[in-house]
């Protein structure tokens, strides 16, 4: 089966993963850096969370049905 990779940069401040730990938000929503909107569920970024929030560029890979494989940070 083939993946699909979207590539972006994510920036979320302390506050911002707080709501997201508070249950306001299941879902974040990014522009990879081709210009496609891309959503996913919000619970794939927990690994990547800091006391200063979520800061990087990661790439999100998809399977041909668009279901999550994996979220991994490259820089």
């Amino acid at each position: 089966m083939k993946s699909r990779v979207f590539r972006f940069n994510l920036f979320l401040t302390h506050r911002e993963c707080q709501e997201y730990y508070q249950g306001l938000y299941t879902s974040i929503k990014v522009m990879t850096d081709v210009g496609i909107s891309v959503q996913f569920p919000a619970h794939h970024i927990r690994p990547f969370v800091t006391s200063l929030g979520v800061k990087g560029k990661f790439e999100l890979y998809l399977n041909e049905s668009n279901k999550f494989i994996a979220l991994k940070k490259i820089t």
